[in-house]
Formats: C-alpha cells, structure tokens, sequence
C-alpha cells in the first residue's frame, strides 16, 4: 500500500517542471556549491522534486540518498560562510589591534625624524667648515703660485739682463779700453739707464766717450772709469739677485708643493663632508616619507574598520540568510512525514 502511494506522489511530481519557492532557494545553493562538479550537482537539482518533497516515511533508499547528499552539500555550504564570516571576524580584530601599533610607529617615526634634522645640521655645519678651509687653502696656493710665478718671471728677466749686460760690458767696454779704442758707445746706451751713477757723470758719457783717447781729459777718465765701475756693479748686483732667487725659488717651490698638499686634502675632506651631507639628506628625504606613511596610515584606520566592519555584518548576513532559508527549507523538508487524514465518525447507534 505504502509504495503504491510512493508511486503514485513520483507519478504526479514528475509532471512538475517548476520547483516549489522553498525548493528553488536550495536548488539555487546547490547550482552555486562548488565543492560538487557540475554534473552531480544538475542531478541533485534534478532529484530535488522527486527526493525531498518526499515525505521522510516514504522515500525510497536513493530518494534518502539524494536528501543526504544535499543535507552534506547545505552543510558544506554553511561550513563555509562560516568559515568566510569567522575570517572577517578574525581581520577586523586583527585590524583593530593595530590601532595602538599604528600610533607608536607615528611616534617613532616623528622621533627618527627629528633626530635626523639634527644629523642634517651637523653635516651641514661640518661641511661649510670643510668648505671654507678648503677655499682659504686653494686661495694660499693660488696666491702662492702667483708669487712663483711673478719671481720665475723677474728672475729670467734679471738673468736675461745679465746675460746681455755681461758680454756687451767685456766686449764693448773693457777690452776696447785697454786697447786705448774708446767703449763703443752705442752697444752699451741701453743699459746705462740701468746703472746707478752720479747724473753729472751719466750725462758726460756720451761726449766722452765720442774722443778719442789721446783727446780725453782727465775728467774724461774719471767718467770712463766711473762707467767701468756702474757697469761691474751692475753685473755683480744682477748676479747676487739671480743667486738669490735661485735659492727663494727652491724655497717657494717647496712652499707650494706644501700648499698644494694642504689644498688637495682639504679639498678631499670637503667632499667626503659633501657626501655625509648628502646621504644624511636622503635619509631624512626617507624617514620624512615614512613619517608621512605613518600619518596617512593612521587617517586611513577608521575607514578601513568601517569597511571592514561591513564586510562582518555581510558575512554574518549571509549566514543568518542561508540558515533562515535555504537551510531551514531543507530541514521542513527533510524532517516532513505523510499526514494521515481524521478518521471518519462511527454513526449514531452503531
């Protein structure tokens, strides 16, 4: 009697092609369950009409089978939105206990900051210090070199002087004296406005030394051998100040090697104070911008638990929508039994 029955509830819902509303919202949690492939979850769909709109008392061993393996799928599915829901739960905690962190990671950062200015200034003032040293020393050196070369140039001009009054005094005016020649005069003109002699004297020279010397005087021989004196004199002076510089040259060409030294150095120490200053200066570029990372970090906080909060609130729904529908539908079902009709009364008398 009781399969007759079953037969006969499989014969009319097998002319159903729409599933009942409550049967509809599993049918949608199967189709979306992706634990299953894709054809056992059509053929749970399909049996949904013949299995579970069974009452339990009357299923047959696959109709139970069926209504198994869609209680493993709810089950499944609720597994997971628990899983989803408790996850979120576990990241807005997460997020909230960050709060304090994100604080001190501010005050840390301000820290490092500040400290870093003062790193800055340091490496600025050590390196305008090295920066002055080193321009008072190249000035030294220039200023020394300059005197070298001011002194290179008067000694050759004083060594070329007595390298022409030399020979011009030997030749145009000692031997021909002895000869009784006369000086030639016009070789020797251009340096007697070198010479230091008594102007009375230095005037006479040129109509001295135009006689010949039978016909000079003796005031004529006081003017020669006068010009015989300036002219030694004056090779001899030229000659101590080439002895002179030559010794002032050796001297100044150590004090320049000396300055040049002193300049190189100090010039290396301003660089490798320029290169302190310079990476002092990308660092406090790099704790100012993680300083600014921090802020930003802590002005995104609220928002970020806003949003975190909401995605909470829509896991938790998703639960709380499965359980009151999908769920609930599938235990009414699942848990449903045949209702007898009322018996009929006895008649009266009977």
């Amino acid at each position: 009697m009781g399969k007759r029955t079953n037969n006969q509830h499989a014969t009319k819902s097998a002319k159903k092609t729409k599933l009942e509303p409550a049967l509809a919202c599993v049918a949608d949690v199967i189709k979306q369950s992706d634990q299953l492939p894709e054809a056992c979850r059509a053929m749970l769909v399909d049996m949904l009409p013949f299995s579970l709109s069974v009452p339990s008392d009357e299923r047959h061993e696959s109709q139970t089978w069926a209504v198994q393996a869609v209680e493993q799928t709810l089950h499944a599915n609720k597994a997971a939105l628990e899983a989803a829901s408790a996850a979120e739960d576990g990241k807005l905690a997460s997020l909230k206990s960050s709060e304090g962190e994100l604080g001190a990671t501010v005050a840390a950062a301000e820290a490092s900051s500040e400290a870093q200015k003062v790193m800055v200034q340091s490496a600025g003032s050590a390196h305008a210090e090295k920066t002055e040293a080193a321009n008072v020393a190249s000035q030294a050196l220039l200023a020394l070199q300059e005197d070298q070369n001011t002194c290179e140039a008067n000694s050759a001009s004083t060594k070329e002087e007595r390298d022409a009054l030399e020979p011009a005094y030997q030749t145009y005016f000692a031997a021909p004296m002895k000869d009784g020649a006369g000086p030639h005069f016009k070789e020797l003109q251009p340096f007697l406005k070198k010479i230091d002699m008594e102007a009375s004297l230095l005037k006479a020279i040129p109509s001295v030394c135009s006689k010949l010397m039978e016909d000079r005087g003796s005031f004529d021989d006081v003017v020669l051998q006068e010009l015989g004196k300036a002219l030694t004199s004056k090779i001899t002076a030229l000659s101590d100040a080439i002895a002179a510089e030559t010794s002032a040259s050796v001297e100044r060409a150590i004090a320049v090697q000396t300055a040049e030294s002193d300049n190189n150095a100090k010039k290396e120490a301003q660089q490798q104070a320029h290169d302190v200053l310079t990476a002092a200066m990308k660092e406090q570029s790099d704790r100012e911008a993680a300083l600014t990372a921090a802020k930003q970090a802590v002005e995104n906080f609220q928002p970020q638990v806003d949003t975190m909060t909401r995605m909470v609130e829509k896991a938790k729904t998703a639960c709380a929508k499965f359980e009151a529908g999908p769920l609930a539908n599938f235990i009414t079902y699942k848990t449903r039994v045949t209702v007898e009709p009322p018996a009929e009364a006895a008649p009266a008398g009977a």
